[in-house]
């Protein structure tokens, strides 16, 4: 039969398991919060990424049809040009 000392040392040793299993529980619990946060801010970065891309896009469109618009100037200045040296 186990003495007195026996017991109140193994209940000493669940007492401390049970509190590194705490400790343990609460590490993981912090590093599950610390991962929610991480993936929201991930998702932020990432729509802010989507709303630049697309304004990006919108500019290259812009700015294309703005040089479009300059060249067909250019080519009818130059006709202009070309035509009153040629005497039209």
């Amino acid at each position: 039969m186990a003495t007195l000392e026996d017991l109140e040392a193994r209940v000493a040793a669940l007492e401390a398991s049970h509190a590194d299993y705490g400790a343990e529980l609460a590490a993981v619990n912090a590093l599950g919060a610390n991962q929610r946060e991480h993936s929201l801010r991930l998702t932020a970065v990432e729509s802010g990424l989507v709303e630049v891309k697309s304004e990006l896009a919108d500019f290259r469109q812009e700015t294309r049809a703005g040089f479009r618009t300059v060249d067909e100037h250019i080519a009818e200045i130059k006709d202009l040009i070309v035509g009153r040296r040629n005497g039209t």
